[in-house]
């Protein structure tokens, strides 16, 4: 069985407390490393914030100085409430991810996140549909993962 290898990337984004970001941030774990977090100025010089990792956002840990990481599905699911906590009523964030496992999987992902909603939308599906339009045939399918 081969191992799955990602990366994320997100876009910038606005929060509302800086100071309580960078603290919730750094209870953020990944799968392979650290998750590195960035700060630009935008052009009306408010502070945004973008993140990314060798491999996939894990969960969050209870406080910053905690090692342990949470066994279950479940602590993905409490970073992403606890991201929608910080982020500005008008913006969203958008995580990118990238992955494959050998050349079976190819792995294109774009979760998209704001402080009231989530959706998550896959490359594979996009395609496939898309594909399936130009068509013209609605029920056409294909195998992409093999």
């Amino acid at each position: 069985m081969a191992n799955y290898h990602c990366a994320i990337r997100t876009n910038y984004f606005h929060v509302k407390n800086p100071e309580l970001f960078r603290q919730f941030m750094a209870r953020v774990y990944g799968a392979d490393g650290a998750v590195e977090l960035w700060e630009e100025l935008d052009t009306n010089s408010q502070t945004t914030f973008a993140f990314g990792s060798n491999g996939g956002i894990s969960g969050l840990r209870n406080t910053a100085e905690d090692t342990s990481e949470a066994a279950d599905e479940s602590a993905y699911d409490e970073f992403v409430c606890g991201l929608q906590q910080h982020i500005q009523e008008n913006d969203a964030v958008i995580i990118l991810e990238s992955g494959r496992e050998k050349l079976c999987y190819l792995v294109g992902t774009a979760e998209i996140i704001t402080c009231t909603s989530y959706d998550h939308l896959d490359i594979s599906d996009l395609a496939q549909r898309h594909a399936a339009a130009m068509l013209g045939n609605p029920a056409w399918q294909t195998k992409l993962d093999y």
